[in-house]
């Protein structure tokens, strides 16, 4: 079982100083509800423990902020223009006319696109 007193005392350190500490209000929340839960025994060490393995089983906050949409879109879109950025001017060495053309055609497909999907929502 982890000895859960450290976070007491870091928190209220951190909550004199002005901000607060993510991690004992996370316990305070999980030992509420297990308390609401109403167990005829309640016992305080098994919640320790289980409260161990609910944080050790939970993903990091690195992870979840990295399966946002919005981050798998902004990668899309970096690498996208990264690419572009180094095809295009090979591209419009080779056949400026050609190259011209595609890039048109591209920005009014992303148009027509862009127009139909703000019609839909």
């Amino acid at each position: 079982m982890d000895d859960l007193a450290w976070m007491v005392r870091e928190s209220a350190a951190a909550w004199l100083r002005g901000h607060g500490d993510a991690r004992f209000p996370g316990y305070e929340a999980f030992y509420r509800d297990a308390w609401r839960a109403g167990t005829d025994n309640f016992d305080l060490e098994k919640l320790n423990e289980d409260y161990a393995k609910w944080v050790s089983e939970r993903p990091s906050r690195l992870a979840i902020g990295l399966n946002r949409p919005i981050v798998g879109q902004a990668l899309i879109g970096v690498l996208a223009a990264w690419i572009g950025a180094h095809t295009v001017p090979i591209a419009a060495g080779m056949a400026p006319k050609a190259t011209a053309g595609l890039l048109v055609a591209t920005f009014v497909a992303l148009r027509i696109f862009h127009r139909k999907r703000r019609r839909r929502g």
